[in-house]
């Protein structure tokens, strides 16, 4: 037998609020769908978070039931667990992957607790803990349990234990749960969690971490398909498994992690420190453009973020991020460039008259400030007269509706608006 293990699909997720972004991770579901009726596999496996919200919307949902069909015509059954994106609000409610249980387009696996005990039945109209799949393959799931896993596994591990296996030529638990020590702060499963299992089930089909990982042959984790953050940019190439079944050979297996088609992201980082001008910094982002360049291909609209870093001698506010944001996208063509600024300017001070009154002590300080950010130097002084009238009127307690209208009133005056 063969069979597809895919995870974290996150179909619903309009990341960057990008309509195009939305629309990947829907090709990506499509494409997995269309990949696992062309390679003929027995069943899938979808081991948590096919959808990204818990509060599906229609469009998502639609997408959903798409790719679903297309398994259900060729007549490939779909094993899913419940991930922590689509747990519902209330513990009595459904969720929408239980809508998909009951309409026929997965089998969705969980045991049923009953003080304590994991009841491990077959899957019926209620639900259940597992499938028979014809050969003698046996597949178990367990929905995300959090900060409960441990003991979630455990009670599951003692009941697995008292079950007749001796039909089962080869088990399989699928599990939406980060494994300790493959990223950090998202291990709640841990080694020693699994250790008892190791004699009943073959395969531990792992979702919930986005990077990709394989533990003893045993434990299997493809990450998302999709780049749900620009922190997975450097992780290796995720996707989704292809495994050979041989149940009765010495090695029962044979997993392939396969990466599946995605829009291309690139990240990275300009240091700024030798820089004395805005002008350097424009200067080294065009050779770095130069530089990485033949790395991108501008046809695949890819998703760029460049972070500046560094302590420059001259007011941040002077360096014009919307022009770094137009080089990237004039060289690239990127569905979206992001520019984040980590520059720290070095410290100066602000020079004041110590004879001056109070007031007149806050309006050069006031002053100061506003001529450091280009933005305001031009009519720094009006600026200054708007903000310490700002302060007037919250002394005063005046109404809410009174100090938005002055801040509206002075952006329009001072922005050369009409009223």
């Amino acid at each position: 037998m063969k069979f597809m293990h895919i995870a974290d699909i996150h179909l619903g997720y309009q990341q960057y609020s990008l309509k195009e972004r939305f629309n990947d991770f829907s090709k990506t579901f499509l494409h997995l769908a269309d990949k696992a009726v062309e390679e003929n596999v027995d069943f899938v496996l979808l081991a948590g978070d096919l959808f990204h919200k818990r509060k599906v919307e229609p469009l998502s949902m639609r997408v959903a039931m798409a790719g679903l069909e297309k398994l259900k015509k060729a007549e490939i059954p779909v094993l899913a667990v419940e991930g922590n994106h689509e747990i519902p609000f209330y513990q009595d409610q459904l969720s929408w992957m239980d809508f998909l249980d009951v309409t026929g387009y997965l089998r969705l696996l969980n045991p049923r607790f009953e003080s304590g005990e994991a009841i491990l039945d077959p899957h019926g109209d209620q639900g259940g803990a597992y499938v028979d799949l014809p050969g003698g393959v046996r597949i178990y799931g367990m929905k995300y349990y959090g900060a409960s896993t441990s003991k979630a596994i455990a009670s599951f591990s003692e009941s697995l234990a008292a079950l007749d296996h001796s039909k089962v030529k080869y088990a399989i638990l699928m599990l939406h749960a980060g494994l300790e020590g493959q990223l950090a702060h998202s291990g709640r499963l841990k080694n020693n969690d699994l250790a008892p299992l190791r004699k009943k089930i073959d395969y531990i089909a792992l979702g919930h971490i986005h990077k990709p990982y394989e533990v003893d042959d045993w434990i299997y984790n493809p990450g998302s398909p999709e780049t749900c953050s620009m922190e997975e940019v450097t992780w290796p190439e995720c996707g989704y498994y292809l495994v050979e079944i041989t149940p009765d050979a010495e090695k029962k297996h044979q997993a392939k992690l396969h990466a599946a088609e995605r829009r291309p992201f690139h990240r990275f980082r300009l240091d700024v420190d030798a820089m004395k001008s805005p002008n350097d910094i424009y200067d080294a982002v065009e050779e770095l453009i130069a530089k990485k360049g033949k790395n991108l291909d501008p046809k695949k609209n890819p998703v760029v973020e460049l972070t500046l870093g560094g302590i420059i001698p001259f007011n941040r506010y002077e360096l014009d991020l919307e022009y770094i944001k137009s080089l990237l996208e004039k060289a690239w063509s990127p569905l979206t460039a992001r520019v984040r600024s980590k520059i720290t300017p070095a410290d100066f001070e602000i020079t004041v008259d110590r004879e001056s009154s109070r007031s007149e002590l806050e309006r050069e300080v006031i002053r100061e400030l506003l001529e450091r950010d280009n933005r305001y130097r031009e009519k720094a002084e009006e600026w200054v007269t708007g903000a310490v009238e700002l302060k007037r009127l919250v002394q005063e307690e005046n109404a809410p509706e009174v100090i938005v209208e002055h801040l509206v009133q002075l952006q329009r005056e001072l922005a050369g608006e009409e009223n």
